[in-house]
């Protein structure tokens, strides 16, 4: 067995691996004996489901979605409608309604928001343009997931994660968890004890599993996975196995609903927007790669979103693997080190704004006129460190402000110091996502040269270039 398995030496310790707690925020409720209870199965959660006061959890939100679709499987359409639509009934937990959906967009039921009941939503979309409603149906049509959105809460755009399940093959239920009710990103605990992988350990793990299951089979290989005293889960160093589809396969021991139901995460967003589960399958298709996301860390009381890399891997045409690592440099902040950590100067919405402006600002003038504006220092697309730049569509740089000796260069197949293909990954993520992704890159504005973590933002001006600007350093709350 050895041949599988990395030495001592290659054993990742990280307290809670950045990727298993990607889908793991919400699966830790306790009840009264201070344990986690045990997650029953579909079948099972229509007779052992008791609600909680309030959902505060994925957990609380997969089990409440679970008991909904079984109830309105057993009672039928019409029954599950009239409990769904009772503002005082048993399908209201705290602020969290059930909603039901046809295919077609009709709201079937909705408790809270009685006013959308018999239209046609398909079209909704957040205040970053994506259709959450197509998400959803996308989602529910693959049987059970989770899809992330922004959606008005007390005035407010707020972010929201929600569970969606098909009933029938002709609507589904769902519900939402607001970011101010519970926690619907990531959370990691860096073990700061551990010694610090580097990336060819990484790479290392992915490729033994890999080859185990060449070897087992997949159904031993995914026993593996999910066994916490097996050989894949070496100190808190877990594998994640997905379909094509995006449905959870495998998931480390500290996320059993994922396991035990089988979450599809094709539309799962990190806090940036990052869409990590469609990012890595782009990248298995096409053998395999890595791919940035982050882990919600404390450190001496500041919230910081840590950088991680993830390496994933088809094993093939049927599944795919992945785990992850914190990005070395950025281990320290779980020992509470923020020495000369750089932080952002600028949000998502900023980035957002700046770039659909910038496109709006071409499609009106023209190509020419957007690309000298967008080569100006001073121009008008110009912000500190916050600007854009242009690209064609199949990477040659075509305008930047502060980069100059890159314009007329392609950079398609450019990789930053940990092996992620920049443009590749951004290209992905503009037009089967939500258009973010992040890299290791200079802050070319304050001509420096040391790279640092960057969420970059790409829309399409046409078919044949597209616009891009990105913001450098960590997100600390």
């Amino acid at each position: 067995m050895n041949r599988y398995f990395m030495k001592s030496r290659y054993i990742l310790s990280i307290a809670v691996l950045a990727i298993a707690a990607i889908f793991a925020a919400g699966c830790t409720g306790t009840r009264e004996s201070g344990a986690a209870a045990p997650v029953p199965t579909p079948a099972e959660v229509g007779e052992l489901y008791a609600p909680p006061e309030a959902i505060t959890t994925t957990r609380e939100l997969v089990e409440f979605v679970a008991h909904a679709a079984a109830y309105a499987r057993e009672h039928g359409r019409e029954k599950a409608a009239i409990a769904f639509n009772d503002p005082d009934g048993a399908f209201i937990t705290g602020n969290t309604p059930i909603f039901a959906v046809e295919y077609s967009g009709i709201v079937v039921a909705d408790a809270m928001e009685p006013g959308l009941r018999g239209t046609d939503i398909s079209n909704m979309t957040d205040p970053f343009g994506i259709r959450f409603v197509e998400r959803f149906k996308e989602t529910a049509r693959f049987g059970r997931g989770y899809v992330s959105y922004m959606y008005p809460n007390n005035n407010t755009f707020e972010h929201r994660i929600a569970v969606v399940e098909d009933v029938d093959g002709t609507y589904y239920v769902g519900a939402g968890l607001f970011a101010s009710q519970g926690e619907v990103y990531p959370s990691v605990t860096l073990n700061t004890s551990a010694g610090q992988p580097a990336l060819e350990d990484l790479v290392a793990y992915v490729e033994s599993a890999v080859a185990y299951a060449h070897e087992f089979g997949k159904e031993k290989t995914l026993a593996a996975f999910n066994n916490k005293t097996g050989p894949f889960v070496q100190g808190e160093l877990v594998m994640m196995a997905f379909d094509y589809n995006g449905t959870n396969l495998a998931a480390p021991p500290y996320s059993p609903e994922l396991t035990g139901y089988h979450i599809n995460l094709i539309n799962y967003y990190d806090p940036d927007g990052v869409y990590t589960i469609r990012g890595m399958r782009a990248l298995a298709k096409e053998g395999g790669g890595f791919f940035y996301t982050v882990a919600k860390v404390r450190a001496n009381d500041t919230v910081v979103y840590v950088p991680k890399i993830d390496y994933a891997e088809p094993v093939d045409a049927d599944w795919w693997i992945f785990s992850g690592i914190v990005v070395p440099e950025y281990a320290r902040i779980g020992a509470g080190d923020l020495t000369g950590i750089p932080v952002r100067n600028h949000t998502r919405e900023e980035v957002y704004d700046l770039v659909n402006r910038a496109v709006a600002f071409a499609q009106e003038s023209g190509k020419e006129a957007a690309l000298a504006e967008i080569n100006n220092p001073r121009g008008r697309f110009v912000n500190g460190d916050l600007f854009v730049w242009a690209e064609s569509a199949d990477g040659v740089v075509l305008a930047d402000p502060f980069w100059k000796e890159a314009i007329g260069g392609n950079y398609l197949n450019d990789t930053d110091p940990n092996g992620v293909l920049i443009t590749k990954v951004g290209i992905e993520a503009m037009q089967n996502a939500a258009g973010f992704s992040r890299a290791l890159f200079p802050n070319t504005a304050a001509n420096e040269t040391t790279e640092v973590p960057k969420l970059i933002y790409m829309k399409a001006a046409d078919d044949s270039w597209w616009i891009g600007s990105g913001i450098y350093g960590l997100a600390v709350a």
